[in-house]
């Protein structure tokens, strides 16, 4: 607006010179207007336009000057305005940043209760470190990690390997030496140790102690890519330290705090019920030739399989694992196996809808400490369509006759006992002629070898493959043999539990 004022201003004093030389001839107007256009100062000119013509020549110059130092402080103000805003835009990539950051914090401290509720809940070693090691691979940048703890003759032995690792180092010193050590002589023991471990150039190795409370109870090598490393990463690894010690050292704990007799008595119970919830064996429905396994670890398990006929032409598989061990584990599954039952008697609904019924029926008496990872299918004889739903338990392991392929499916879903509304979906294929369906739990994929290698989900695969021509009996046979011979004489540590289907029209 002000500049527009003052184009108006200057056009009016042009206009009343114009109107003083009205009389004057064209040549002496254009010779006046060239003037005051190029700022020139002119003497030869009548009185009364010389003086009209100097003042509007110096307000000309001057609200010209002034248009200038106006334009002069725009520009600085432009300037003012871009610096304003890069350090605004700085800023805002910054905030994002950190909003980034702290969403990932929030994540992983979710992820860290939701963890630590699954440990404390354990009493079984092995299962603890499975679990919180794992976590290591999904929580932080790790790439290989190696877990040593001290056993009660003063030994540093490794427990665990995940990843490609051939460095299992020991140490020993006496029980009595070891009460005298102090924070920097289980560093130098733990950096010493760490000097075992091959570490490429790209590579970092971190060193994260175990203690509770002052006591030591091992270590854990974690070799990860220096350029993925990040401070959260070392945060989360300090957190998962601690939640494994502790759960290691509350897993030791109760061991030590129960009797043999006690022990031997809940024991005895879980099993009965165990024993009780399992079906008859059924070798054949229709066309599906029908193999099942089921052995636990100890004197009891966390796995749990069923399967019958719930009408003429529909034929229902679940097979599932309960977190923790004991009466608790053994009661939950009498649970789920109870209510399931009653809602395909009663309801016969899809599956999906099944297990969204059965999570919201045993929600309130499931603790935080315990969850059961399940899938259910049913299969229906005229169509010869097998429908599940997934809650967190691993993918169906399906031979596919006219392709000659092995496929794994699954769909998405929370184990139950997480989320009271949680909605699970579902998914169907159909069986044909020589198709095999392999349901199974973890204590299979995860079986261990003397090397701590894991049997893994591609060797399964391979034992189907190569005995697709089989009956399911026989596939049966053969996964056992290779179980057997691929872990040698390393313990069994985990529940095996499959049923195998078979389509032989």
């Amino acid at each position: 607006m002000f500049y527009i004022l003052l184009l108006l201003g200057l056009l009016f004093l042009f206009f009343l010179l114009l109107r003083k030389i009205e009389m004057i001839n064209t040549r002496e107007k254009l010779r006046i207007i060239t003037g005051l256009k190029n700022h020139l100062e002119m003497d030869n000119l009548q009185e009364v336009i010389q003086i009209e013509y100097d003042e509007t020549l110096k307000q000309i110059v001057k609200q010209e000057a002034e248009l200038d130092n106006s334009l002069e402080e725009l520009r600085e103000y432009k300037k003012e305005l871009e610096l304003t805003y890069d350090s605004l835009l700085s800023k805002s990539t910054q905030l994002e940043y950190s909003n980034q950051f702290l969403e990932k914090r929030v994540a992983n401290l979710s992820n860290l209760n939701s963890i630590s509720r699954s440990v404390l809940s354990i009493f079984e070693l092995d299962k603890i470190i499975n679990i919180i090691l794992d976590a290591y691979f999904v929580l932080t940048g790790a790439k290989r990690i190696s877990l040593y703890l001290w056993d009660e003759e003063g030994n540093l032995l490794n427990k665990k390997i995940k990843g490609s690792i051939r460095f299992q180092g020991t140490v020993s010193y006496s029980p009595e030496l070891l009460k005298k050590f102090g924070r920097a002589d289980y560093e130098r023991i733990y950096q010493e140790l760490g000097k075992g471990f091959t570490v490429l150039k790209e590579e970092k190795l971190i060193i994260s102690p175990l203690s509770v409370n002052h006591e030591e109870m091992g270590v854990i090598y974690i070799i990860e890519d220096k350029d993925k490393m990040i401070d959260i990463d070392e945060e989360m690894m300090s957190a998962l330290g601690i939640q494994i010690g502790t759960a290691i050292k509350n897993a030791r704990a109760y061991y030590e705090l129960l009797s043999k007799e006690r022990i031997s008595q809940e024991l005895a119970v879980a099993s009965r019920i165990q024993n009780r919830i399992l079906p008859e064996d059924i070798h054949s429905v229709d066309s599906l030739q029908i193999a099942k396994y089921f052995k636990p670890a100890k004197e009891i398990g966390g796995d749990y399989y069923d399967y019958g006929i719930l009408r003429d032409d529909i034929f229902f598989i679940t097979i599932a694992d309960v977190s923790g061990k004991g009466v608790p584990a053994a009661f939950l599954m009498a649970l789920g196996r109870s209510v399931l039952k009653t809602l395909m008697d009663m309801k016969q609904g899809r599956p999906s809808e099944e297990m969204k019924e059965l999570n919201q029926l045993i929600y309130e008496d499931i603790t935080e400490e315990m969850f059961i990872t399940m899938l259910h299918s049913k299969y229906d004889l005229k169509t010869r369509t097998l429908t599940f739903s997934n809650a967190g338990h691993n993918p169906l392991l399906v031979y596919k006759a006219s392709k000659d392929v092995i496929e794994l499916h699954t769909v998405k879903g929370v184990a139950l006992g997480f989320l009271e509304n949680y909605s699970y979906r579902e998914a169907s294929f159909e069986i044909e002629k020589g198709d095999i369906v392999v349901f199974y739990t973890d204590g299979i994929t995860e079986a261990e070898n003397t090397n701590s290698e894991l049997f893994g989900i591609e060797r399964l695969k391979d034992v189907v493959y190569n005995n697709k021509g089989r009956s399911a009996e026989k596939i049966k046979e053969a996964i056992l043999s290779e179980i057997t011979s691929f872990r040698g004489e390393k313990e069994q540590v985990d529940d095996i539990t499959f049923v195998i289907l078979k389509s032989k029209k």
